[in-house]
């Protein structure tokens, strides 16, 4: 065919087939793209209709189309709601293809949407625009059923939730492939069709390739954890590696930065072992209440540090929106490099010093005064800490006199606040460990948060019951992931 002569096998050569873990994490927001990717703007601007000199295309130049989907592939007809259906978002660009929309493409980059509203994916994942262009290809971004525009009427349907799951989101996808192989008259012929994803969205990808090979020529799975699962045996610190790499100089901070940020975590668990240890915590913190228990500070560092693995995912040189918006504390945009930005105030020497191998947790805190006197060790060993000089608990008298432990704690809260209190606008810090809440004007706020027990969901804050009998919803929510997790029992290692 003479498209296929225009370069689609060598489209494909360049792509590869299954790539993992090449590419950053694309972005998840509905921010403007940032004008400082220029030299993909550049790329794209060489053959966009935008003209020269414009950024890259949005979601504001797709053509959206929407597709009709059967509720549940695996069961037509066999059950009184076997029939179901609900209307699929999808958008489709065709501004690269040479011939205009009409002709048919060389290849087709098709995104697999994950766990957000696909906008999020259209207006950041750079690569596919930046690809397309260079390719001429055709790009598809299709949203994954119950995000966005993307959501089947749930109330009142049996087993409402029990849809969401990966098998069926993979079929909505391989529906949307052969419906558009089907109009361009290529279902024997095929146009290459290259799977494109990130996170979630990558594991889909590659699992597209593999159940649909005969749809899906290749696969470019960015950061996506399909050797994540227990029985593929990944590094438990596999994420801890990485996040420590962007506390760094590999990451464009000070070594320093890092080495603080772990001295702080066994100094916080053993300052909350006292009531004024506790204090001192909610004054550098900078807390809105105290520390009432050991097990509150516990808590609080957990919350604390599962802050840097999202400021990781959202590392990128521009401000952007996607993360936040995705998982955190709604549509705010993050400083570029954020994690530099949150190495600023801990950079430097606060007189805390690091012994042993952080690698298997077996080392010493050292507190050193002013004067390079000891003035405490704690101890860890996997994940147990105790204090191993002097008594068993820290003198934190001598601590605020002496040892520079408080203006580390500030870093740390400083550190924090890049995420918690990325509007600037807190003039204290959530002793649970929560952050902003609520979203920006004009953000969707619908969204599906699971209970305890699993059958209690939220709706714009207020429960949504699942009736215990028939697990029936008493209205539409939308959101995948908690129950795609639960129905396909996705337990990741991280």
């Amino acid at each position: 065919r003479p498209a296929m002569e225009r370069g689609g096998w060598r489209a494909l050569g360049v792509l590869g087939l299954v790539v993992l873990g090449l590419l950053t994490d694309p972005c998840r927001g509905h921010a403007s793209l940032p004008k400082s990717r220029s030299r993909g703007d550049r790329r794209a601007a060489a053959r966009s209709p935008l003209g020269a000199g414009s950024s890259l295309p949005s979601s504001g130049n797709c053509t959206w189309t929407e597709y009709t989907q059967t509720l549940d592939h695996f069961a037509k007809g066999s059950t009184p709601h076997g029939n179901a259906t609900f209307q699929q978002r999808v958008c489709v660009y065709s501004g690269f293809v040479q011939g205009g929309a009409s002709a048919v493409p060389p290849l087709i980059l098709f995104y697999t949407g994950n766990e957000s509203p696909v906008e999020e994916y259209v207006n950041n994942t750079g690569f596919m625009w930046e690809v397309g262009a260079e390719l001429g290809a055709l790009l598809v971004f299709a949203e994954h059923r119950y995000e966005g525009g993307s959501v089947p009427t749930l109330q009142g349907l049996p087993h409402c939730l029990s849809y969401a799951t990966i098998e069926q989101a993979l079929a909505d996808y391989a529906t949307v492939i052969q419906s558009i192989q089907r109009a361009y008259g290529t279902e024997q012929d095929q146009v290459p069709v290259v799977a494109v994803g990130g996170s979630y969205g990558g594991m889909l990808a590659s699992w597209l390739r593999f159940k649909y090979p005969g749809l899906v020529a290749g696969a470019i799975a960015a950061s996506a954890p399909i050797w994540g699962f227990p029985l593929t045996e990944p590094p438990l610190d596999g994420s801890a590696i990485a996040i420590s790499r962007g506390l760094s100089s590999a990451g464009g901070s000070p070594d320093a930065c890092g080495t603080n940020m772990l001295a702080a975590w066994p100094l916080m668990s053993e300052l909350g072992r006292s009531a004024d240890g506790r204090q001192l915590l909610t004054e550098s913190l900078r807390l809105c209440s105290p520390l009432e228990s050991h097990a509150a500070v516990v808590a609080l560092i957990e919350s604390i540090q599962g802050v840097f693995f999202d400021l990781a995912e959202a590392n990128y040189p521009f401000p952007s929106t996607y993360i936040t918006s995705a998982v955190g504390p709604g549509l705010y945009p993050l400083p570029a490099w954020p994690m530099r930005v949150a190495c600023e105030g801990l950079g430097e020497d606060f007189g805390v010093s690091v012994e042993g191998d952080p690698s298997t947790v077996d080392f010493n805190v050292t507190v050193h005064s002013e004067d390079d006197g000891v003035l405490a060790v704690v101890g860890v060993d996997w994940d147990a800490s105790k204090v191993v000089s002097g008594t068993r608990r820290l003198d934190v008298d001598t601590l605020r006199r002496e040892s520079r432990v408080p203006d580390l704690l500030a870093g740390v809260a400083e550190a924090w606040g890049v995420w918690c209190n990325v509007t600037g606008e807190l003039t204290c810090l959530s002793a649970a460990g929560g952050c902003v809440t609520g979203k920006s004007k004009g953000a969707d706020t619908l969204k599906y948060s699971s209970g305890v027990d699993g059958r209690r969901h939220s709706v714009d804050n207020k429960d949504v019951v699942v009736g215990d009998d028939d697990e029936e919803c008493t209205a539409t929510m939308s959101g995948c992931w908690e129950p795609v997790c639960c129905n396909d029992e996705i337990n990741l290692v991280n």
